[in-house]
């Protein structure tokens, strides 16, 4: 093939209905005007992306005929993904409602595998959220379904549910209205489930992994800030990872196959009715990787303070992740201590995301410990030993905070065989209205860095990596 000659476009059409799929559907029609072999290669690629900016009541004629216009032209049979997002808007009439049942109907009819429609509303009544066509339950070509993510839709109580959901593995609703017994039912038609997201759902009140039983579902996502009183029981014998966010009522059995479990609450409730978080969270002492918030250091620190002991009993977790602040010396204290008595810790991740909030500002002062970090000397206070195993640590958005570096400095100081120290730097300048009120913006990064790599450190071997 001579020099300057056009490798690309001698490929098979496969191929490039391949590299077309990477595109939004507005890119890849824009590829037409390339040559003649181009022209209508976009209209058999699998996917169709259409990403929109504004509300459909709003969208001019040429934007909504584009869209007509894609689905008319479009020509393959069968499609790996469809994804719509008006997620920068709001539809609000009863003619986008029947527009976007048309879309998903359009999607299910080309034997879509991947389904993601994303919409945001204005409304005050959970009443006119979208609703789902019935196509979606009984069309003969909702068996190739394999994931689906639902933004903003109402499901109705008792929905005709005639065909099973026979290759759904993964399924999203957020911000969807749907109740205790619709979303039960809903389960029993999905015997391939493997992973579960709910979040934001209004109406639900409890959730019960056992729902899931029929099923082998190894992944559950549930996000319940919004919904008081809510309730979560995990018991299914088939999950290996779960993640809650927010502050319901957890019930969790003994699970040997949970190997992944994050719970992320806004505080630790010492008394809460019929709630025992000791006991749950023995349920989960075998695990391998653990994601906490807060919370969690606020409980440490507690037992100490009332049992006068820690949690020496996560004898299998690998990985660590801290998500939020640290708001007292002692938690931090006690957090330490906790990381000290996992033998097999090997990384510890930090997400400071938060931070800012609880550091700045008057709502209390930048802690910074006076006294060393040294062994129990007979007054109470924990004993604190090496993290023996800890070869790497990862830090995100570092703000420089006292309370922050003083963390890091602890970690640095226990971990003798660290390797690498990763640090990611956020730079945080806030408005006057924040200034006002006694906030302050993030240290200059010079000086942020400068006071890390002066920490001292147990490991002779450790690369600190600290960037933007």
């Amino acid at each position: 093939m001579s020099e300057g000659q056009d490798w690309i476009s001698v490929l098979p059409d496969e191929i490039l209905h391949h590299i077309l799929s990477f595109l939004t559907t507005k890119q890849s029609i824009q590829t037409c005007i390339l040559s003649k072999r181009w022209i209508d290669l976009w209209k058999f690629t699998p996917v169709i992306d259409i990403q929109m900016a504004t509300p459909y009541h709003e969208t001019t004629p040429s934007e909504r005929a584009f869209i007509h216009n894609t689905l008319t032209q479009h020509q393959a049979f069968k499609l790996h993904k469809f994804s719509l997002d008006f997620s920068y808007g709001a539809l609000e009439d009863a003619v986008a409602n029947v527009q976007i049942q048309h879309y998903i109907e359009f999607a299910i009819s080309r034997q879509v595998q991947i389904l993601s429609v994303s919409t945001e509303l204005i409304f005050e009544e959970l009443e006119d959220y979208y609703v789902l066509p019935n196509v979606f339950y009984s069309h003969d070509n909702v068996p190739s379904l394999e994931q689906v993510f639902l933004k903003c839709f109402l499901f109705n109580p008792n929905p005709p549910c005639d065909l099973p959901f026979a290759s759904l593995k993964a399924l999203c609703f957020f911000h969807c209205v749907i109740d205790d017994g619709t979303l039960k039912g809903l389960l029993s038609n999905f015997p391939v489930l493997e992973s579960l997201t709910i979040d934001l759902c209004h109406r639900l009140l409890n959730f019960k992994a056992s729902w899931c039983q029929s099923m082998r579902l190894k992944h559950l996502v549930v996000r319940c800030m919004d919904n008081p009183g809510f309730n979560l029981e995990i018991d299914s014998s088939s999950l290996s990872s779960f993640k809650v966010r927010g502050n319901s009522v957890i019930s969790v059995s003994s699970l040997s196959s949970i190997a992944e479990a994050t719970v992320f609450r806004h505080r630790y409730y010492p008394y809460v009715k019929n709630f025992d978080t000791r006991t749950w969270l023995r349920n989960l002492a075998h695990v391998k990787k653990f994601g906490v918030s807060s919370w969690f250091s606020q409980l440490l620190a507690r037992e100490y303070e009332v049992n006068n002991n820690g949690w020496k009993i996560f004898e299998n977790l690998k990985v660590f992740a801290w998500f939020g602040p640290l708001e007292t010396e002692c938690n931090l204290i006690a957090l330490i201590d906790f990381l000290v008595h996992c033998p097999s810790l090997e990384k510890i991740e930090i997400d400071f995301r938060f931070s800012f909030w609880e550091e700045a500002g008057e709502h209390r002062p930048p802690f910074a410990l006076e006294r060393p970090f040294v062994e129990n000397n007979g007054d109470g206070q924990p004993t604190v030993g090496f993290l023996d195993n800890v070869k790497k640590i990862i830090v995100h958005h570092f703000f420089g905070y006292k309370s922050e570096i003083e963390f890091i400095k602890h970690l640095m100081q226990k971990a003798v065989v660290l390797e690498t120290l990763s640090l990611t730097y956020h730079r945080l300048e806030l408005g006057p209205e924040y200034v006002s009120c006694g906030y302050t913006s993030c240290r200059p990064k010079e000086l942020v860095q400068e006071d890390i790599f002066s920490l001292s450190t147990a490991s002779s071997n450790v690369h600190i990596s600290f960037h933007d």
